[in-house]
């Protein structure tokens, strides 16, 4: 009896992470660059709000937004292709095909030079569209004549005061009576852009999980390397289907560049960005790549990006401790925009994914579901970093009154309303602000335990 419990679940085991496969190949057909994690565009889809209960009107907005679509933070991210390519290309390897790509990865290369970590165009829009939306649902908030003030604190990285910058400039189309004040200062670092390294006392600094990342191409014809052999019953781990349309002689390439998946990878890190500098018009992941490929290729970085900014299993209370600053910023900077005599219709913050992500993990909604698990079990359990922290990652907190002075509070994730787990709300996605913030502290309380306990005040 034990043995066929065992077995059933064994089998239903194998039948999850096979749906879970089939899902994530689903949603990679469905657009390719979502295989760049916390690199992917925005997206945006329709929305539906949810009336507010009878009598409450919007009046004031806080909000955090992670910056919009930038270029890579240095230009070697293509350095083994482009060696790789220049190997095969010496040895009249490569095909028209593997020509192209080739000039299409410098081309990507040479319009990172000198822009390294800026915003790009993309970005621009992303920021203007997404004040143009808030505007749009709220324009309450920004038409109250006793309410004109709106300030706005960035990270002191510049990508972040430009996104500040273009996501203001729409408000400011539209409400020119509203005063903008601008702040981005080191002051205000400690909670728009924390430092995650926080540790107990005598505890070891963290260090990072040694992913092997493979050898530099050769560049000799008579470099003696081992025969490339594919791994059996994996598809999307065989890259001789990759390089075959790209060479004259597949296994004369595979002796050049021993095992492939560096050379290969290096084209995927490339391909990732063409989305972010659109303007180019390539394509490499849609003209390149199968969507099993690029499952294989996504996971790996998925899972890092969970483990290193969500609520895992093994840096959760780090992260969730880290952020505590932010989430009590938000507390209050909304108290005193409640406070009888205040002129604040909105406080906006422009930082980075490795904040926002982080508040997600105290709030409880890592994953809208308050999950957490090991972090090499991210890709499997439908954590996906493209949906959970793309480039313009944002939460809006709106905030209701009625005339009585009762105050509502919903909370937007990425521009949808969200609920918090565990914690239910007055109606809808709204919640009492007394309550809620009573969560968000006794939440921050939670988080520190485990430091305060070990003397970390």
């Amino acid at each position: 009896m034990k043995r066929f419990s065992l077995l059933s679940l064994l089998m239903v085991l194998c039948l999850s992470l096979g749906a879970q496969d089939a899902e994530i190949v689903r949603l990679l057909t469905e657009d390719p660059d979502r295989a760049t994690n916390n690199m992917h565009s925005y997206e945006f889809d329709p929305i539906v709000d949810t009336p507010a209960p009878k009598g409450f009107k919007p009046f004031y907005i806080t909000h955090y937004g992670r910056h919009g679509s930038r270029y890579e933070q240095n230009s070697t991210f293509a350095r083994t292709a482009q060696g790789g390519f220049a190997v095969l290309d010496s040895l009249h390897l490569l095909t028209p095909a593997g020509k192209a790509l080739w000039a299409d990865v410098e081309a990507v290369v040479d319009a990172h030079k000198g822009m390294e970590g800026s915003l790009t165009p993309r970005g621009a829009r992303e920021h203007r569209q997404l004040a143009a939306r808030m505007a749009g649902r709220y324009p309450e908030v920004f038409k109250d004549k006793d309410r004109q003030e709106v300030d706005c604190f960035s990270s002191t990285n510049f990508r972040c005061i430009v996104s500040m910058t273009n996501f203001i400039y729409s408000l400011k189309e539209q409400f020119p009576s509203q005063q903008f004040t601008f702040t981005s200062a080191e002051k205000y670092m400690a909670y728009i852009n924390p430092s995650l390294n926080v540790r107990r006392p005598g505890e070891p600094a963290p260090q990072r999980p040694a992913f092997p990342m493979g050898a530099m191409p050769g560049m000799n014809r008579s470099a003696e390397r081992p025969v490339y052999v594919p791994s059996p019953g994996l598809p999307g781990y065989d890259f001789t289907r990759f390089l075959r349309p790209l060479v004259t002689d597949l296994g004369f390439a595979l002796r050049v560049l021993g095992n492939p998946e560096p050379f290969v990878r290096a084209i995927f890190t490339t391909g990732g960005l063409c989305q972010l500098v659109d303007f180019l018009g390539i394509d490499i992941y849609r003209n390149y790549f199968t969507p099993e490929e690029l499952a294989y290729l996504w996971a790996e970085g998925n899972d890092s990006i969970y483990r290193m900014w969500g609520g895992s299993v093994e840096n959760g209370d780090r992260v969730r401790y880290a952020i505590i600053p932010l989430l009590k910023d938000f507390i209050d900077k909304a108290d005193a925009a409640i406070a009888p005599g205040s002129h604040r219709a909105a406080d906006l913050r422009f930082g980075h994914d490795t904040s926002i992500l982080p508040l997600f993990a105290l709030m409880g909604v890592d994953d809208l579901q308050g999950r957490i698990f090991p972090y090499r079990e991210a890709h499997m359990h439908g954590w996906y970093a493209f949906f959970q922290v793309p480039m313009a990652t944002n939460i809006q907190m709106i905030f209701y009154r009625d005339k009585k002075g009762e105050v509502l509070t919903k909370i937007l994730y990425n521009e949808k309303e969200i609920k918090l787990p565990g914690f239910e709300p007055l109606s809808g996605p709204y919640y009492r602000w007394d309550d809620l913030k009573a969560h968000f502290l006794e939440l921050c309380d939670k988080a520190a335990e485990p430091w305060t306990s070990a003397g970390i005040n």
